[in-house]
């Protein structure tokens, strides 16, 4: 009985000893096997306060539409406003019927437009969903998430027919059941003065160009956003990491601020007003859809919004413009600065870390499910000045001086609008100059000034 007593301490001892070395072997596989989960940047959006002022819904984002009217063997630009034409399609309309027709050969865009004496043509921007179509024209049909890329719509045997080619080069065709009391007339109502010339591009892209250039007003204006390092860093506090005790400046400099809790880190360049945000988090499980345009515009709306109420007052706007394919697993959503209606184009600057930025736009990147990054400039303007008038040349000359420099083939879009340049002195002014631009081999450019620009990035050493 007395050894008993004096053995039972012992074994106490050496059971807690145990104890103690297996809860320290296992919190050390814990710790070997830890990987954190952070937040889904769409969930942290949710955190943060916004500008109701600067926030947009998804179908308030202008998308640019183009829209012309066939009349015989003439094109015109149409009267009405893209979305307001869409409108009337929806609520007049059915389709169904839909069948494929022969394939879009290579130099056979005509066949598109054959027996077409009178019809409305839509000319869709780089496509983001497979149902835009279905979205625009009610129906029961389906086209197999075909992506759509020009709609015409005309009478044949006093019925209503659409046609429309789509992302692979493939043509449908179907019936439109006349259901609403739309005013079909609407649709077909033309701008006589404004006669349009179609231009068909090496890879089958097509888009119209007025025949007659315009004459347009060359602007100026002030920009009278803050550019001070900490009252910009603290909006990337609130902005970017709301409640985010975690937040630390890094490598402060006399014209770069940065942020970074660790997972995320936010920049801001005050020599050019432009910031960019990158989420550095792994991907999130929260969802499992494709982020929609819906979901990036929410996006845009927690992470600083739009144009504010000032500039658009003035006519500065952003507007949707392109999809960039996927590059390394990543995709580009684009919304491009307009002035007065008219899209806006920058050479790009050299950014934080010798990475290009295009100042006239408005990028946010992302993997599929969740959102990456975004890139921005600050441009904030109260009034807009008029110092003097431009004449562009006409359609001809355009196309003229492209094919006589041998550079038609690269080229895959034409569009009038305004070249800004952007004056980093400490009166921050802006000046926006009419021309024509080419999209030539994926950026855009003047189309009588391309060396010249190239020349001063390649000196930049962007490309």
């Amino acid at each position: 009985m007395k050894r008993f007593t004096i053995a039972k301490p012992e074994l106490w001892k050496s059971f807690l000893l145990l104890t103690l070395i297996v809860t320290s072997i296992v919190q050390t596989i814990i710790l070997w096997d830890y990987h954190p989960t952070y937040q889904s940047v769409q969930s942290e959006t949710q955190l943060t306060t916004v500008d109701e002022s600067l926030q947009r819904r998804a179908n308030q984002v202008v998308i640019p539409v183009q829209a012309v009217v066939h009349d015989n063997n003439a094109v015109f630009a149409s009267k009405n406003t893209p979305k307001q034409l869409m409108r009337v399609i929806r609520d007049t309309f059915e389709a169904s019927e839909f069948n494929r027709s022969n394939p879009l050969a290579t130099k056979n865009v005509p066949s598109f437009y054959t027996d077409i004496n009178e019809g409305l043509e839509l000319i869709l921007p780089e496509a983001y969903y497979a149902d835009t179509l279905s979205y625009m024209l009610p129906g029961t049909y389906s086209l197999s998430g075909k992506i759509p890329q020009r709609v015409l719509i005309y009478m044949e045997d006093n019925a209503f027919t659409i046609r429309t080619i789509m992302s692979d080069q493939s043509i449908w065709e179907g019936k439109l059941t006349k259901v609403g009391n739309g005013d079909v007339n609407s649709l077909f109502l033309k701008n006589s003065s404004r006669t349009m010339k179609r231009v068909t591009y090496t890879d089958e892209r097509v888009n119209y160009i007025p025949v007659v250039g315009p004459e347009m007003n060359e602007l100026f204006a002030y920009d009278v956003s803050s550019i001070q390092i900490d009252a910009r860093l603290d909006w990337m506090r609130d902005t970017f990491f709301p409640g985010d005790p975690n937040v630390q400046e890094v490598d402060p400099a006399s014209s770069v601020g940065a942020l970074t809790n660790g997972v995320s880190v936010a920049e801001y360049d005050a020599k050019l007003n432009a910031s960019r945000y990158r989420n550095l988090s792994r991907n999130s499980t929260e969802r499992e859809a494709a982020l929609g345009l819906d979901s990036i515009v929410e996006f845009v709306n927690f992470h600083g919004g739009w144009v504010d109420e000032s500039s658009e007052n003035q006519g500065l706007s952003l507007r949707f413009d392109a999809i960039t394919p996927a590059n390394k697993g990543f995709e580009t959503t684009v919304f491009r600065f307009h002035v007065k209606g008219f899209p806006v184009f920058s050479q790009r600057e050299a950014f934080i870390n010798n990475d290009a930025i295009d100042l006239s736009t408005l990028r946010v990147e992302n993997d599929g499910a969740q959102v990456r990054s975004i890139t921005r400039h600050h441009l904030e303007i109260d009034r807009l000045i008029t110092v003097g008038t431009t004449q562009l040349a006409d359609a001809d000359e355009v196309l003229g001086t492209l094919i006589n420099s041998g550079r038609f083939e690269n080229v895959t879009e034409i569009r009038i609008g305004y070249e800004i340049e952007y004056n980093e002195d400490t009166s921050r002014y802006v000046t926006f100059s009419p021309n024509w631009f080419v999209r030539e081999a994926g950026r855009w450019v003047p189309y009588n000034q391309s060396e010249d620009w190239t020349e001063r990035m390649m000196y930049r050493g962007l490309e």
